[in-house]
């Protein structure tokens, strides 16, 4: 009877470690399209070809992330260019330029500025939560691998009270 339990041990932890195999593999997708995905927005700029080599389960995640990023950052920028263009010091830098294209290139050149460091904080934001979920990834890996060993220390156990088991079963012949 225990020569069954054995073997049905055996069945129920090749069953478990596939199924933990199969979680890990998961994971590690996960990780590597996390990856790629921070590579794209490293700069805290999405290109075209960024969008391209984006991976099939982040595009979704890479859409929001434009839009909120661009739409935060420029509304930010221009509440911070209002502030600006209100300082007595700009006012009095604009009242010297005299030409009209000039203070239109000046203004244009403060606000690209305020956008770029607009941009550069989403993206610093948005790195520390994949850097969160990296870890937790990490952390479910480590889980899972030790799990992995733990199963096959079981299955090497389990395999030689199978064999233990096999062996009283075994009939004798005597001669």
């Amino acid at each position: 009877m225990s020569l069954l339990i054995f073997a049905y041990r055996k069945i129920q932890i090749i069953r478990q470690k596939s199924d933990l195999n199969y979680r890990l593999m998961q994971l590690n997708q996960k990780l590597q399209d996390l990856q790629q995905y921070a590579a794209n927005i490293a700069d805290g700029a999405i290109s075209v070809s960024d969008m391209m080599n984006t991976p099939a389960s982040m595009f979704g995640r890479t859409m929001m992330y434009m839009t909120y990023a661009h739409n935060g950052s420029l509304m930010n920028a221009q509440q911070q260019m209002q502030q600006m263009m209100a300082l007595p010091q700009i006012q009095a830098q604009m009242q010297q330029m005299q030409d009209p294209n000039q203070q239109m290139m000046y203004q244009k050149w403060i606000f690209d500025n305020l956008y770029k460091q607009q941009r550069e904080q989403f993206g610093k934001v948005e790195q520390k939560l994949l850097n969160e979920q990296e870890k937790a990834i990490q952390q479910e890996k480590a889980k899972l691998e030790t799990q992995l060993k733990l199963l096959e220390a079981e299955f090497e156990s389990t395999k030689q009270g199978e064999d233990k088991a096999a062996e009283q079963w075994k009939p004798e012949y005597v001669a």
